[in-house]
């Protein structure tokens, strides 16, 4: 049952604007009473069939170095803004969280 309400706060919280990790995390535990570890957090957003990796951001830690955090997103969103998206290419987005626009890997 936790998890049921975790998935609904996330996407709730998706709805406006793609989001990475940590802010997700910070969102949950301040709004739910017994929040949720990282891994939990990690698990509902791989598992999740509505909720999408679009990316990732570099951030930089003092002890470790640089490393990436993956940015997520309701499929919902993605089909709103940016309708030709396929799973696998980032979505390239600017300050507020608007599509700027999308490129394949390779």
């Amino acid at each position: 049952m936790k998890t049921v309400r975790i998935r609904e706060k996330i996407k709730k919280y998706l709805y406006e604007r793609p989001r990475n990790t940590a802010e997700i995390l910070e969102y949950i535990n301040s709004n739910m009473r017994h929040g949720t570890t990282s891994q939990q957090l990690g698990n509902v957003l791989s598992k999740d069939k509505d909720i999408v990796k679009v990316g990732y951001i570099k951030r930089s830690g003092i002890l470790s170095g640089g490393y990436e955090i993956c940015e997520w997103a309701t499929r919902d969103w993605v089909s709103r803004n940016c309708p030709t998206w396929e799973e696998g290419q980032p979505l390239l987005l600017d300050s507020e969280g608007n599509v700027q626009s999308f490129t394949s890997l390779s």
